[in-house]
């Protein structure tokens, strides 16, 4: 699964890196389209400006003849007798883009017209080409931001979905197993009353298949609610309740043996009245109690905590086990999500406790949030509403 997760973001990478390089091209090309373009305008305009020449020059040839009172003029090479305002009158009807300089040669007697193109010409080129030029190269970055941002969301994207994916394969995985164990325990344990149904192995039997039935029961529980949650479809039922009282039947309905009987310290404020649904807040208390000593030592001992302010009241579950790594605090609350798998592949589970926690505590117009237990361990804390606002 991991090899194929890099290959496939090599191949998000790979494509990317190639939209980038072609945009850099096309980018590049235009630009230089663009020079090009520029060139062939320059050269448009050195080959007007020679018509100009020639069309002054022909006039000049065809005026020789004029009498010898009027002034000479030269063009190139060619000479004639005209009048100046005549030849700026040429240059300014029929070609408005050159200006016309007249130049007195007094050792020759004759005055050299000159032309050259407008500076607003000229500047209105240049800034054409440099209009464009930034334009495309604009272009050019915002595409390649947006490519950026595509390649970074088909990051994310698929990261998330084959990541989704592994976490939904090892939730059938975890399920399968919690399912077959508790059902082949079960069975075991009713094969053996039925071989043999002696008084002495009967109540140890039947606790074993209660208990196995319990510990199923309480599995597909979690995937009803995990799923009502999922598809939107929870409709809560408040009530005012005791929480210290609640507290105490959800850790009783939990069944535990008498030795995390003795490992579990309970310090609650009595008296403390909340609106909350009785199963779903009960379901809360017990998947923390049951994570905390799941990832304790048998030596640890574990505390539930409540404590009350003026609108709200508060539960913390501490162990002293192996605790979370903060890059791991926010992600526990996903759905199918398990904490450190070489630590906990042995563990049993189903990676939905802690985010049905955060979905009814939520509901609960609540919050929770881990903590470090010093020196060892972690501490869920809830911060819950007294009062739930109705809809």
């Amino acid at each position: 699964m991991v090899n194929n997760r890099v290959k496939i973001m090599l191949a998000i990478g790979a494509i990317n890196l190639y939209m980038l390089s072609a945009l850099l091209w096309w980018a590049f090309a235009l630009v230089r389209f663009q020079e090009r373009n520029y060139d062939s305008q320059i050269e448009q305009l050195d080959l007007k400006k020679q018509l100009v020449e020639a069309k002054i020059e022909n006039y000049l040839l065809m005026h020789q003849k004029v009498n010898a009172s009027g002034e000479i003029f030269k063009i190139n090479n060619s000479l004639g007798i005209c009048d100046s305002i005549k030849i700026k009158s040429i240059v300014n009807q029929e070609f408005k883009d050159f200006r016309v300089f007249f130049v007195t040669n007094r050792q020759r007697n004759y005055v050299e017209i000159s032309l050259s193109l407008r500076e607003e010409i000229i500047q209105e080129v240049n800034n054409t080409l440099l209009n464009k030029k930034k334009a495309w190269i604009y272009e050019g970055i915002t595409l390649g931001i947006i490519t950026l941002i595509i390649g970074g969301a088909m990051f994310v994207y698929v990261d998330k979905i084959l990541r989704l994916n592994a976490q939904q394969n090892n939730f059938l995985l975890a399920v399968t197993h919690e399912l077959k164990t508790p059902i082949s325990a079960a069975r075991l344990a009713l094969q053996t009353v039925k071989k043999d149904s002696s008084l002495k192995l009967l109540p140890k039997m039947l606790e074993m298949a209660n208990s196995n039935l319990l510990r199923l029961s309480n599995m597909v529980e979690q995937i009803l609610m995990a799923t009502r949650f999922e598809s939107k479809f929870v409709d809560p039922v408040f009530a005012e309740r005791n929480i210290s009282e609640l507290i105490d039947e959800a850790i009783a309905s939990l069944e535990l043996t008498s030795e995390r009987k003795d490992r579990l310290l309970s310090h609650l404020t009595d008296g403390i009245i909340g609106q909350v649904d009785e199963k779903m807040l009960k379901t809360v208390i017990k998947n923390l109690i049951i994570n905390a000593f799941k990832y304790s030592d048998d030596e640890t001992m574990v505390e539930i905590v409540l404590t009350d302010s003026i609108t709200h009241y508060q539960i913390q579950v501490k162990d002293q086990g192996i605790g979370i790594i903060d890059s791991d605090k926010k992600r526990v609350f996903e759905k199918f999500y398990r904490v450190g798998e070489e630590k906990t592949r042995s563990q049993p589970g189903s990676g939905l406790g802690l985010y049905l926690v955060k979905q009814i505590t939520e509901m609960h117009g609540g919050k929770v949030s881990i903590l470090d237990n010093k020196p060892q361990g972690t501490i869920f804390s809830l911060k819950i509403n007294k009062q739930q606002q109705t809809k």
